[in-house]
């Protein structure tokens, strides 16, 4: 009798695919570039060599937690939610196989690589002991941090997957249940200091709730690792006791698939709770009959696929919802800490990151349309009917301008009006500039990606990484390069002006929405969408190197010059 049969067989097949191979090389480079370019900062900063260890230990440690915690709602949120939506979970309790055996299953099949990817780069991390100030016990506390944040974050998505039935929704709920157990403790704590009793400041009491948030473990140890931190607060098996309350609390949500897993695939009768329940959401959703029939009328009037992609007469409320949340967020600290909230240092991050998250929401909304309709074949079919190409796309544009238009428009005059005086009136101008660039952008490339990608998560990172990291990577490597060549050639610290560093991120980033957004996405959304849409997830065939090259095959050749005197 094989134990754990899916489990044996998804390590068989793992272990012949190339990306598994590929994944511990890519993830060993990245930290060999981190560790690169961290020792390179310090040696130009001047760091002394007996800090250099902890210091890398700290970045290294730091970037190797945060994607161990959110990596789950990249490869496990969906596993589950992808069989229901084909119907093939049932075919898998036909045999003789437990819940236990498909959850491990699935957790094993998609965490494998993610897990590759953590060993690979954890005898990078082990440098920083020869660069002294980590002891190797230190470093052996952080592996296991690592590890077990890891399983925390791969279990969370093995549980909101088997809720779950939508791709997109499955990821947000990933994304919320890891951010509720690792930041709501320290709400928590910090709601009880300030409006009941300050006792729960002290570190006897605030250690009982921040205990079970992941976070705890990885501050202990960047604690720790300081030169100056002396003696921590806290209690010293407080470190342990997080781990395993992670490690419990992981082993729960299994336990919670394992038993789920067996009942929800199973059709449910017209009468049961669930079935009840899902009609009260999609009553609330659509709208009564009444409602529905005048919502439809009104948009098929202005375009057949706008009804279809907004047939959700919600979702431009959620937009408000999101500006209102974060308007009152603000408002609060502005009545706590009045003058703090005006503040370069404090203004300018939270309104990248306001700006940032509502890109990427734009992006999300771009891919999941398209990439669901391609994915069941109603793509395919609105083809075949007078509905052109130029349509759909027109259709998909109305739906995100309904969606976040007036939204964004309102935000850019709240910008001009909060922001203080003495924030210069280029850095305004260009923010807002490439806030509606990188928008138009992302709804191009996100629609292209989701056609082409094989599920929408790898559509909304691809997205993400074109169009808002890129730009930033490549303006940081030039400073970074011309530093590097004006130390050479003895001119000593390269330090370029405010207009000429605002200049060159504007420029590095419209370079990029042009070339992504408007020659690759929109000439490939122009020329191959019904290609596409038939054939399915093919992305290496539409690259945008290849298909200029599919397009130089299909010229037809040049007729040879005819010889004088023939």
């Amino acid at each position: 009798m094989i134990v754990l049969p899916i489990v044996e067989r998804e390590l068989r097949v793992a272990a012949r695919r190339r990306g598994t191979y590929w994944m511990r090389i890519i993830a060993a480079l990245a930290g060999i570039l981190v560790f690169g370019w961290m020792t390179l900062t310090m040696v130009r900063d001047r760091v002394p060599s007996t800090a250099h260890g902890i210091y890398l230990f700290r970045t290294l440690f730091s970037f190797a937690f945060f994607y161990c915690l959110f990596i789950g709602a990249r490869v496990t949120a969906d596993c589950l939610s992808e069989e229901k939506r084909e119907g093939t979970l049932g075919l898998l309790f036909l045999t003789d196989l437990k819940g236990y055996d498909v959850a491990l299953g699935k957790l094993v099949a998609t965490s494998i690589n993610s897990v590759y990817g953590l060993v690979a780069i954890i005898p990078v991390i082990w440098l920083t002991v020869q660069l002294g100030g980590i002891t190797p016990g230190l470093l052996g506390s952080a592996a296991v941090v690592l590890l077990n944040t890891l399983f925390f974050s791969l279990s969370a998505g093995i549980a909101v997957s088997t809720l779950s039935q939508h791709e997109r929704k499955a990821m947000m709920g990933t994304v919320l249940a890891v951010l509720t157990v690792t930041f709501g403790p320290l709400l928590l704590l910090s709601l009880l200091s300030e409006y009941v009793s300050p006792a729960f400041e002290s570190p006897q009491v605030a250690w009982l709730f921040v205990v079970f948030s992941p976070l705890y473990s990885f501050g202990w140890l960047i604690g720790v690792s300081m030169p100056a931190a002396g003696v921590l607060p806290f209690p010293a098996f407080s470190f342990w006791c997080s781990v395993l309350l992670v490690h419990l609390m992981s082993w729960m949500m299994l336990r919670l698939s394992s038993r789920v897993l067996p009942r929800i695939w199973q059709t449910r009768t017209s009468g049961s709770v669930l079935t009840r329940q899902r009609e009260r959401v999609e009553q609330w959703t659509y709208g009564a009959a009444a409602v529905r029939k005048a919502h439809r009328s009104a948009l098929l009037d202005l375009n057949p696929f706008l009804w279809l992609a907004e047939r959700e007469r919600w979702k431009p409320s959620y937009v408000w919802l999101y500006l209102a949340a974060v308007g009152g967020t603000w408002l609060w600290g502005w009545y706590k800490y009045e003058d703090v909230m005006f503040d370069t240092k404090t203004l300018m991050p939270t309104i990248l990151l306001f700006q940032g998250f509502l890109k990427i929401w734009v992006a999300s909304e771009a891919c999941n349309r398209l990439a669901e309709d391609q994915r069941s074949g109603a793509l395919e079919l609105l083809l075949s009917t007078p509905l052109g190409v130029r349509e759909i796309l027109r259709g998909q544009w109305l739906a995100l301008q309904r969606q976040f238009g007036r939204p964004l428009l309102v935000v850019i005059v709240l910008e001009w009006l909060v922001l203080p005086r003495n924030f210069a009136f280029k850095m305004i101008l260009a923010n807002q500039l490439m806030l509606v660039a990188d928008v138009v952008t992302l709804g191009w490339v996100g629609m292209w990606l989701g056609l082409i990608s094989r599920n929408t998560s790898r559509a909304i990172l691809g997205a993400v990484l074109r169009i808002l990291v890129l730009p930033w990577g490549i303006f940081y490597a030039g400073g970074q390069a011309l530093d590097f060549v004006s130390r050479l050639a003895g001119f000593g610290r390269f330090t370029p002006g405010f207009n000429a560093a605002l200049y060159a991120w504007l420029a590095i980033g419209l370079t990029c929405n042009a070339l992504f957004g408007f020659y690759w996405a929109r000439q490939n959304l122009l020329r191959e969408f019904r290609n596409v849409a038939t054939q399915r997830y093919q992305p290496e065939r539409f690259g945008w190197l290849k298909a200029a090259l599919k397009r130089r095959e299909a010229e037809p050749l040049p007729r040879p010059l005819a010889v004088r005197g023939t």
